[in-house]
């Protein structure tokens, strides 16, 4: 009998010592987990919160980072200066900050280029300059001048002596073929002297793009020749130029005069346009205006109408 009750109480002893543990181990268990719940999910979750805010201020600042360019239309303008002259007119006014066409009358008409086909053999010429094709101190034929001078000056002073031996040297089909099948300007035929506003379009936003030539030198050479065109026999700036107050206007006129009828049988004037604004930069567009039997005297008027229009819509 002793020895039983000594076994049993060993068993109660050993049985309650197994409760004891197993209800300390279910008490820590339970209190690890309380505290994993309390501590890692809010934390995971305010890392998430955290880096969502963060996303959505970045996109904020990117958007606020991002310049805002004016979008002026001048179809307006376009038509009611189409309206008030005769003779055949056609106008075009694109806007390259923005790559699209903001306002036009009639650009797909065909027209003489008269002095405007020296718009395409000056570019190729600065080009071949600037491969190293041709040596820009060499002599232009029998012109007196160098390559580099004669292009130069067929664009200051529209110089044809020089335009035509450069066009020469080019090969007058082959520059054609350049015209359509690398520079894409596929509807004019230089040979016959034939282009319009689209394809004149295009040439000058070549001329303002540049990608087939990047020489700072030949570069400010080419700019300065459509900026600053002193009068010799001619004033070569008194159309669109002397319609712009404020803008800086890089021009390249095309016209031909009948002193008997006393009348332009052709004048052209196209640009690129930069309207300067208060930050500093610019606006910067091509217009193009290509006409029989117009006055240069309203193709300046055109120039004012743009103007105006351009700085009354950015003042608004």
């Amino acid at each position: 009998m002793g020895v039983k009750k000594r076994v049993s109480r060993k068993s109660e002893i050993f049985l309650t010592i197994v409760g004891v543990l197993l209800l300390a181990g279910s008490l820590c268990f339970g209190v690890s987990l309380a505290i994993l719940k309390y501590t890692d999910s809010p934390q995971e979750d305010f890392v998430e919160s955290s880096n969502q805010e963060n996303t959505e201020d970045s996109e904020d600042l990117e958007l606020e980072e991002e310049p805002e360019i004016l979008a002026v239309d001048f179809q307006p303008v376009v038509d009611d200066w189409a309206k008030s002259v005769g003779g055949n007119r056609s106008v075009l006014v694109y806007d390259l900050d923005l790559d699209k066409v903001v306002g036009v009358y009639n650009p797909e008409e065909n027209y003489t280029t008269a002095s405007l086909y020296k718009l395409f053999v000056v570019y190729e010429g600065y080009k071949r300059v600037s491969t190293g094709e041709w040596d820009g101190n060499a002599k232009a034929g029998y012109t007196g001048k160098t390559i580099l001078e004669c292009l130069d000056l067929a664009i200051r002073e529209s110089n044809s002596a020089c335009a035509e031996t450069l066009w020469g040297l080019i090969g007058r089909n082959m520059l054609n073929d350049i015209i359509n099948n690398e520079w894409g300007i596929t509807n004019s035929n230089i040979p016959k002297l034939i282009s319009n506003p689209n394809d004149i379009m295009l040439m000058m936003e070549r001329f303002y793009e540049h990608p087939d030539f990047n020489d700072e030198t030949l570069l400010g050479r080419m700019w300065d020749s459509f900026l600053n065109q002193p009068v010799t026999e001619y004033d070569w700036r008194q159309g669109l130029p002397k319609g712009f107050s404020k803008a800086s206007v890089y021009n390249k006129v095309g016209w031909e005069y009948n002193p008997d009828g006393k009348y332009w049988d052709i004048y052209h004037d196209v640009a690129i346009v930069k309207f300067p604004l208060e930050d500093g930069t610019t606006r910067n567009y091509i217009v193009v205006v290509m006409t029989n039997r117009v006055d240069f005297k309203n193709i300046r008027k055109l120039g004012t109408s743009l103007e105006n229009k351009f700085y009354e819509e950015i003042e608004i």
